[in-house]
Parts: structure tokens; C-alpha cells; sequence
């Protein structure tokens, strides 16, 4: 084992690189981005000036340490706010908006078409083709006030 160690090649580090790089696509933590970015140096390192091994170990663990505390110290500050932030809330994009019903809303429930789908609707008693504004969503349903009668 001590013989390996004293022959570490960039292959090894390399090596090491991926294998450290498909355990983080496997969790997705960054992290292990990061170990695998020291293990990458280590072997360019290697590969130009073939320092020795104890050089590679006190060069991956501070590379591997620095970069870790790098990410975290810039992942803890960067602002993490959406710019879409309906992105994965389909229905809260239509609040605000003015649809016409497409079926009556009967005993509280009817229908409006938004775009290519139909969606249902809770509110006051309205006839079809009536202007609706959707005011919030209630699980998969919309929450409208009726705006007034269609005039056309």
C-alpha cells in the first residue's frame, strides 16, 4: 500500500476526479464538486511538475478544504430568490388575470379556459361567458369574483 502511495500518477488523481464527480451528480450536494475540482489540480499539478506524494496530499487536502469554504461562504450570500417564482405553481401565474367561463358556475363550481387547458373554478353563481378575475387557487382550483356580463 505505502509503494502506491509513493507512485501516485495523475491518472490516479484523475481517476479520483471522476469518481468523486459521479457521487455528486448521484447526490447533488456541490460539495464533492469541490474535493473533485482539488483531485483535478493534484493531477495537472502532477502531470506538469511530478511533485512528490506528500506534496499531492498537503496540496489536495488545502485545494479541497479552501474551495470548500470558498463555495460555502459564496453559496450563504449569493441571493437565492427566484426570477420565476410560478415557475413549478402552475396556478398562481393566473391570479390577477380576467378570463371569460366557459361553463356556468353552478352550486359554486364552474370552468374558464386558460390557453390550451380548462380549469375549474370556485365563486359566485354566473353564467357562461361571464368575466371572471381570478382572485387565488385552492389546490388545483381557482378562486374568481365575477367582473360582470360578456357584451358580446
Amino acid at each position: 500500500m505505502m509503494e502506491l502511495l509513493l507512485n501516485l500518477t495523475p491518472w490516479h488523481w484523475l481517476t479520483a476526479a471522476v469518481l468523486l464527480l459521479v457521487i455528486e451528480m448521484l447526490i447533488g450536494s456541490y460539495y464533492l464538486l469541490w474535493v473533485s475540482f482539488a483531485a483535478f489540480l493534484v493531477a495537472l499539478v502532477q502531470w506538469i511538475w511530478g511533485i512528490t506524494w506528500g506534496a499531492q496530499m498537503v496540496l489536495f487536502t488545502v485545494v479541497a478544504i479552501l474551495s470548500v469554504i470558498a463555495w460555502y461562504l459564496y453559496d450563504k450570500k449569493r441571493d437565492k430568490s427566484s426570477t420565476r417564482p410560478t415557475l413549478n405553481k402552475r396556478g398562481h401565474q393566473y391570479i390577477g388575470r380576467t378570463f371569460q367561463l366557459s361553463d356556468a358556475i353552478i352550486n359554486g363550481v364552474g370552468k374558464i379556459k386558460v390557453d390550451d387547458s380548462t380549469w375549474k373554478v370556485q365563486g359566485k353563481d354566473a353564467p357562461a361567458q361571464t368575466i371572471v378575475k381570478v382572485k387565488g387557487i385552492d389546490g388545483t382550483e381557482l378562486i374568481v369574483e365575477i367582473l360582470g356580463e360578456n357584451k358580446s
